[in-house]
């Protein structure tokens, strides 16, 4: 074989996958062309499961929302605008269909205590790897698990209407340990050797690390409260700026100055949208800092059964939290 023969066989699977995906997407333009929406979402979604590009998330998120897919649509778009460069105007095209197939679904934000554990949400997988995920579910009943080796399942159940945001945490315990083995008998000796002292058994009282663990834990918890209360105040402010520049719009431009947050005649329309998605996703984090401080300060009073402290002792933490802020008041020994 000749090096140019060798050089051309060695650029053919490139070649063909351009190629192929290249055909993928005239396919997929043709049929949303001619309005056969549902072979056009087929190719796109082949497309985005091939090259993992967030253009064609969004392309396809937008064909499922005018499909009414609208969990599929929300979990799409939002894949597109978290991995995407794109343009102001696409941007602001994604975002406000995103708002539309939220409205559909239920939204649930999950911490998971552990971020090497396994998320499942009614039997499907999540992922694994990260401490809070967004997940989209349809209105009803649902059960979201994690799982780790070594731990009890953190399970969440709930049941949530259209349209709903939800906070929801997960905690993992670990499984108690296997119970110690009885001390064998020592059979008497007629004449035996004048005996040392016993070897000393472990203490059954307790062990030094659960002090460590609650004190930390208590700790995490107070400094994650305030985080959420913080957030909460952004959220606020955001939502005064939002208040403010919709007073401004309806004064010049009346009530359908910014009609469904999609237009782009007036200037401050796009300010107005980003200030209103900043409020909602600034309240969201406010209320997964808090759910967080929660799945830590649920794990830290576990370790009351399974690290007890070699002493007798008790505590109690009492969550103060409002709209505005929060924290908490601990009371007990250690």
């Amino acid at each position: 074989m000749s090096p140019s023969a060798a050089s051309s066989s060695a650029a053919s699977p490139a070649a063909t996958s351009a190629a192929s995906l290249a055909e993928t997407l005239r396919r997929a333009e043709q049929a949303r062309r001619a309005g056969r929406w549902a072979d056009a979402a087929v190719a796109y979604r082949t497309a985005w499961e091939s090259t993992g590009d967030p253009r064609w998330a969004g392309e396809l998120g937008l064909l499922e929302l005018s499909l009414r897919r609208y969990r599929d649509a929300a979990e799409h778009l939002r894949r597109a605008l978290d991995g995407g460069a794109h343009s102001s105007g696409a941007r602001a095209r994604l975002r406000g269909a995103l708002q539309q197939a939220a409205q559909e679904v239920v939204e649930v934000a999950i911490v998971v205590g552990k971020p090497e554990a396994e998320l499942f949400m009614d039997g499907r997988r999540v992922g694994q790897g990260f401490v809070t995920y967004v997940v989209y579910v349809e209105p009803g009943s649902h059960e979201a698990r994690a799982t780790l080796q070594g731990h009890e399942d953190g399970v969440g159940r709930f049941e949530a209407q259209r349209g709903d945001k939800l906070p929801l945490g997960l905690a993992l315990e670990e499984k108690p340990p296997a119970p110690r083995p009885a001390r064998p008998a020592v059979a008497p000796r007629a004449a035996a050797a004048a005996p040392g002292p016993a070897a000393p058994w472990p203490a059954t009282g307790g062990t030094a690390i659960g002090p460590a663990i609650r004190v930390g834990g208590l700790a995490l918890v107070s400094a994650g409260v305030l985080v959420g209360a913080g957030f909460a105040i952004g959220s606020a402010v955001k939502d005064g700026e939002a208040e403010s520049l919709r007073e401004e719009l309806l004064a010049t431009g009346g009530e359908r100055a910014c009609h469904e947050l999609a237009s782009v005649d007036d200037a401050r329309c796009p300010d107005l949208e980003d200030a209103i998605r900043s409020r909602d996703a600034l309240g969201l984090v406010a209320l997964v800092s808090v759910v967080a401080s929660g799945v830590v300060g649920a794990a830290a009073l576990s370790s009351f059964w399974w690290a007890p402290a070699p002493e007798r002792g008790g505590v109690r933490v009492v969550p103060q939290a409002t709209a505005r802020g929060g924290g908490v008041r601990i009371e007990g020994a250690w």
